[in-house]
């Protein structure tokens, strides 16, 4: 992956400067390679520019462009910063023409199949000059238009210009695993793989900080529902192309939607579901094994992580690295778990443990804060960017996760079990919803029955002030803006998974993944986002994902000869654990150091003052959110460092 940026203009520039400060502000998520091209599409004119940050092996290629120098006149001009995994000669420079220049791309991604598809592409007479992804992806424009999307496999944001129809195509993969952010403002269109590019050209007070994603992320806890923190820019539909107009209005194209029916018990067998589960799980990790730069495993001990890590050793005698982090606290660390894997694959599984301190949240928070450029929902996310960033100190250029196992296959219980118990017994399945209610390994009755009841009153009635709100303790410290509209969860089963794919939970843990991972930068891999898997999982019975007090069933049941008993079998799922309470009292001075100062109109901040020790108890991770927004406040809207100390 990389980093992509851009501008269309109703009139024609003649020099670089917006070009460049969009360049720089991505600087970090390609240091291998820079490059720029300049349109104007009614002369039908092109140029080629290099960098200070080009490869050196083709500096004779092109002229260095500079802000004190002129430019051609252009209307379209696109930049790339190239983090290379596949193909890392100066031959997978961006952006990339056709050998006879009709088409030029600026991609971030990578097409996991390319391999497959150049073959397919060779054997119609195409001929390839390198092993790049993306001369595949161009060649596969070439022959099939729009419709090569729905060939490739893998996480791309594109940028095209076509000279034949003088017109530019923005494309982004089916999950949205890469990012793509647009505006159109100052009588240009503009796109940019991050936000901070956009906001390089306007400065954050240009637009107006959007009421509803702020409502979103305090109220609900849920970030990326729609749009961004700012009114008018936008991200990019996943699973959508789309051609810009004479107007800079897009016309989007949606290519792909998960299947909307789930098939029912008696239709497909346990052993069919475990055995295509395992067969599509196994191809998916073999595909992003595929790099030219070394790979490993994140390995949290969970059951997600363990199986990918699991499922590529068994199609492969090769050994592979994995990483695993242990913490202080010995009750939510993970390592022993990560270790019964390697005790069941003796001399194949090369281990090595990260010691995090959640102290050195606030060393780096200043970086951190202003390179998420949104607030986010929890510091955990920190924590897997100490990790990644020990991963490349060891040379490593791409992490395999296990990204998306809980969204495909209902491993969010609080999530899932609730609208799963609502369906059985809207059905009359009323001994397996008993069952099911008492039986849960990680929500057991009554706790089931509550949290049923709970959110089946919530998803009908509009979203409601939290307790930690409704509390007279706390009135006062959000001042919640007007005219939000109210979200509502979906009632059944299937609807709220759908819903969690996307812009319930899986946008926001992809976004702000992804500016985490770049900004090391480290290229994380997701097997569980094949779509292939996806759309089997969407097709499977909901009653092979919740069956017998378990969640992930038929994902254990597929796993359950090639990982230990103690790992498939867990009964407490922890994922990146926080200790939000204890951090938050012993970040209490830094917090409030920050915060006192602020003039932001969503908070309060001498009755956060008031009320931090009693949210920091009761709601903390209210509290986080809250203190979240007033440091982003702080870094981003109002440009002031986070203090390191009180």
């Amino acid at each position: 992956m990389c980093g992509i940026a851009g501008y269309r203009l109703k009139e024609p520039a003649l020099d670089s400067t917006m070009l460049l400060r969009m360049d720089h502000a991505l600087r970090h998520r390609g240091p291998d390679d820079q490059g720029f091209a300049l349109f104007h599409t009614s002369r039908g004119k092109a140029a080629d520019f290099l960098g200070e940050d080009s490869n050196p092996r083709i500096s004779n290629r092109s002229p260095r462009i500079s802000s004190s120098d002129p430019v051609p006149a252009h209307d379209l001009a696109m930049c790339h910063r190239r983090y290379s995994v596949v193909e890392l000669s100066h031959l997978g420079h961006q952006p990339m023409w056709d050998s006879e220049r009709r088409v030029c791309a600026a991609f971030n991604g990578e097409i996991y199949n390319y391999v497959e598809l150049r073959l397919e592409l060779e054997c119609a007479g195409h001929r390839f000059l390198s092993r790049s992804d993306t001369e595949v992806l161009i060649a596969a424009y070439l022959r099939w238009g729009p419709e090569a999307f729905q060939r490739f496999n893998g996480p791309w944001a594109l940028a095209l210009y076509d000279s034949r129809v003088k017109a530019l195509l923005l494309s982004r993969d089916r999950i949205g695993v890469s990012p793509l952010y647009h505006a159109t403002f100052n009588n240009g269109f503009y796109w940019a793989s991050e936000i901070k590019a956009i906001l390089a050209l306007s400065g954050p007070r240009t637009f107006p900080v959007n009421d509803q994603a702020i409502h979103d992320y305090v109220v609900l806890g849920r970030r990326d529902m729609e749009g961004t923190f700012w009114k008018g820019i936008q991200d990019f539909p996943p699973a959508s192309f789309a051609w810009l107009s004479g107007d800079l209005t897009l016309d989007v194209h949606r290519y792909w939607k998960l299947p909307a029916r789930r098939q029912t018990e008696s239709e497909i067998s346990v052993k069919e579901a475990a055995q295509g589960l395992r067969a599509r799980l196994a191809d998916s990790a073999r595909l992003r094994l595929r790099a030219d730069a070394p790979v490993a495993f994140e390995l949290s001990g969970g059951i997600d992580s363990s199986s990918l890590v699991a499922a590529a050793l068994a199609e492969s005698e090769l050994p592979l690295k994995a990483y695993a982090v242990k913490f202080q606290d010995a009750s939510i660390d993970e390592t022993p778990y990560a270790h019964k894997l390697v005790e069941r694959y003796p001399g194949r599984i090369d281990l090595k443990i990260i010691r995090i301190r959640h102290g050195d949240f606030w060393a780096e928070a200043d970086e951190f804060i202003r390179l998420q450029e949104e607030p986010f929902l929890s510091p955990n996310l920190h924590t897997g960017r100490q990790l990644r960033r020990r991963m490349r100190e060891d040379g490593v250029k791409a992490a395999i996760t296990g990204a998306g196992g809980d969204e495909l296959f209902a491993g969010y219980v609080y999530e899932s079990l609730p609208p799963y118990l609502r369906d059985l017994l809207l059905h009359g399945r009323l001994i397996r919803f008993w069952r099911e209610m008492t039986l849960n390994s990680e929500m057991r009755w009554p706790r089931a029955a509550v949290g049923m009841l709970a959110d089946v009153f919530n998803a009908k009635s509009p979203a409601r002030f939290p307790s930690w709100l409704s509390s007279w303790r706390f009135r006062g410290v959000y001042r919640p803006p007007a005219c939000t509209k109210q979200r509502r969860k979906p009632l059944g089963f299937s609807e709220r998974m759908m819903e969690n794919m996307g812009s319930w939970m899986m946008n926001y843990w992809l976004r702000s993944g992804n500016k985490s991972s770049f900004s090391i930068p480290i290229e994380p891999r997701s097997p569980f986002l094949d779509f292939r898997l996806a759309e089997y999982a969407f097709t499977l019975p909901a009653g092979f994902l919740i069956r017998d007090g378990w969640s992930k069933w038929i994902l254990r049941q597929a796993m359950q000869d090639l990982l230990p008993h103690e790992v498939l079998w867990r009964t407490h799922k922890l994922g990146f654990p926080f200790p939000y309470r204890d951090w938050l009292q012993d970040s209490k001075v830094i917090l409030l150091s920050n915060l006192r100062s602020l003039d932001c109109p969503y908070l309060n901040v001498s009755h956060l003052c008031a009320a931090y020790d009693g949210m920091a108890e009761r709601h903390p991770k209210a509290l986080w959110r809250l203190a979240s927004l007033g440091l982003w406040w702080r870094r981003v809207i109002e440009n002031k460092e986070i203090v390191q100390n009180g």
